[in-house]
């Protein structure tokens, strides 16, 4: 289920939408002045990764949930 990011055609606000279905993306109005003219807007993702995992760390060890040590 994606999340949308839209952008008012009439006061310009930018908001979140959380499309269920396909056709959603034509239902989202803008929560500010309840405009049903939207546009959506090309938006970037991130993702975090610890630093160790990327240099060649053991990814298991650099969680914090992790234990330090095998067994006790």
């Amino acid at each position: 289920m994606p999340i949308y990011e839209f952008k008012c055609k009439k006061c310009g606000n930018i908001f979140e939408y959380l499309c269920l279905k396909k056709n959603d993306k034509n239902q989202a109005c803008c929560p500010a002045c309840g405009h049903e003219e939207t546009e959506v807007l090309l938006s970037t993702f991130s993702s975090m990764n610890s630093g160790k995992a990327h240099r060649g760390g053991n990814e298991a060890s650099s969680s914090s949930c992790s234990p330090s040590s095998g067994f006790s």
